[in-house]
């Protein structure tokens, strides 16, 4: 899943006064601090309730498979042991780095 997004503007057919944005995925490497993947894994369960809360259409979120897919999600992102599950959540601008470090040789990506 990408962390985050460039958006270009591309002119239409060689015409350079009209122009389509469009969004190049980045996977982090040219971010300033780097969105850990627990934080990308929980945005489209953010977007799923979002969704359902404006448009009334439930549907999606009632799913059987949905509700597992989302349990799970929690139960891996929320486990107890740093050992296992290198991530930290840390509160927005609470850190500021610019590439991969490791703590104790555990790796550590911090949004």
């Amino acid at each position: 899943m990408p962390a985050s997004f460039e958006v270009r503007s591309v002119p239409l057919d060689g015409n350079n006064e009209a122009a389509e944005e469009v969004l190049d995925p980045d996977f982090g490497e040219s971010a300033i601090g780097r969105v850990a993947p627990v934080d990308s894994g929980l945005w489209w369960i953010i977007l799923l309730r979002a969704y359902g809360r404006i448009t009334g259409d439930f549907a999606l979120q009632e799913r059987v498979d949905v509700q597992t897919g989302i349990k799970l999600i929690l139960k891996l992102c929320l486990a107890d042991g740093f050992d296992m599950f290198p991530t930290l959540l840390a509160t927005d601008g609470s850190c500021m780095i610019d590439r991969r470090m490791g703590i104790h040789g555990h790796p550590l990506e911090i949004q």
